[in-house]
């Protein structure tokens, strides 16, 4: 359900509406702009002991469309209740459990809200898949804010918190499509220097004087501190993967003595490539994630519903085409009632079980989890 109002007690009232039980968990995915007084939310719904989990993000997408303001409120039976974990830039997780309760979860989905400019997540990640030795389907997304500034952003009944996740697995079994549709414009260069999400070093030469080289020649313009973000848009990088898609690295800054900030951890020593896509590469994408979920032309997917996790910046390089990626998903559904409607967030990265199962952090991605 869509609810456009931003009123904490219209949204306490709607959620009471659903009448959650003490085996349900209620997830909220609040759009930024304009969002609800969160630590006065968690308070009222603590008060009702509703269980409850979600986060901000830079925008909703529900049904066809994207909305800047307004929340997505969904109802779920749980197969464990939401935990924190905060810290998860540094070396020291807290809220980590050491087991989940002893529950059949292989037809489950953990799903996972986090702070998308956190460093480290591949580190928090790999925890929790081996907490969950891989027994079921993760699918979630970065939250964070379209100003690209870290500020709290997830929640549950323990509070408000940047710099944390917040982890849920509910009874419903999923399909996953992952895909990104960039494809390679440079030769393969080595990440010679890295620091957790900072590219200092290409080839042993500065990082951003190798990319610029590369896209300079491709696009006429030379980078610089005020055009980067921008430009950058349309060049991620690539981080090789054997047999699969390069797993896509949003650019987001030029940091210190020319190195590049980017969102999501990159593995030193890796091969990476310098991306390209256009409206058709993105575009057929979306078609094979649907695809991958089972939709075939002429053959939508006869789904309970579906949970899109869709990057910010394919809705920013898109522009006003992203109405057909929403619609391509939208098309790939049998839509009988409401419930089926797709539902989901613009992130600051994807998350989602990838490739042999692990569970995996992209940029620039659109992750579909269709129910089942």
């Amino acid at each position: 359900m869509l609810l456009k109002s931003n009123d904490v007690s219209i949204i306490v009232e709607y959620i009471k509406s659903l009448q959650p039980t003490d085996h349900e968990v209620v997830m909220l995915l609040l759009a930024d702009e304009g969002m609800p007084d969160v630590p006065s939310l968690i308070q009222l719904l603590n008060d009702q002991n509703i269980h409850f989990f979600g986060g901000v993000f830079p925008g909703l997408i529900y049904g066809n469309k994207q909305y800047q303001t307004g929340c997505i409120i969904r109802k779920f039976k749980q197969l464990s209740p939401p935990f924190c974990v905060s810290g998860i830039g540094s070396t020291q997780l807290s809220g980590m459990p050491e087991a989940i309760v002893p529950v059949p979860i292989e037809k489950g989905t953990a799903i996972v809200l986090l702070d998308g400019l956190s460093p480290n997540i591949s580190r928090f990640l790999e925890k929790l898949n081996n907490l969950l030795v891989a027994q079921c389907n993760f699918i979630g997304g970065g939250a964070g804010y379209s100003s690209f500034t870290q500020h709290p952003c997830v929640f549950c009944s323990q509070g408000f918190e940047e710099d944390a996740a917040v982890v849920c697995i509910i009874d419903q079994e999923t399909r996953l499509g992952v895909r990104h549709g960039w494809e390679q414009l440079s030769e393969p260069l080595l990440a010679t220097e890295i620091e957790v999400n900072t590219i200092n070093q290409l080839n042993w030469k500065p990082a951003i004087e190798v990319y610029n080289t590369i896209v300079e020649k491709d696009c006429g313009i030379a980078l610089n501190p005020e055009n980067f973000a921008t430009i950058a848009q349309g060049y991620p990088f690539g981080v090789f993967r054997e047999k699969e898609d390069d797993i896509v690295r949003h650019p987001l800054s030029i940091g210190h003595n020319g190195s590049i900030v980017c969102i999501g951890d990159v593995p030193p020593n890796t091969v990476l490539h310098i991306l390209k896509g256009s409206r058709e590469t993105l575009l057929k994408a979306t078609r094979k994630a649907m695809q991958d979920c089972g939709a075939q032309p002429g053959a939508p997917i006869q789904a309970k519903g579906a949970f899109v996790v869709d990057c910010i910046t394919r809705a920013i390089v898109l522009e006003a085409e992203f109405s057909d990626e929403l619609n391509i998903i939208r098309e790939g559904l049998d839509i009988q009632h409401e419930e089926q409607e797709p539902f989901g967030v613009l992130s600051l990265g994807e998350i989602s079980s990838y490739g042999d199962g692990l569970l995996e952090l992209f940029n620039k991605t659109v992750v579909i989890g269709t129910f089942h």
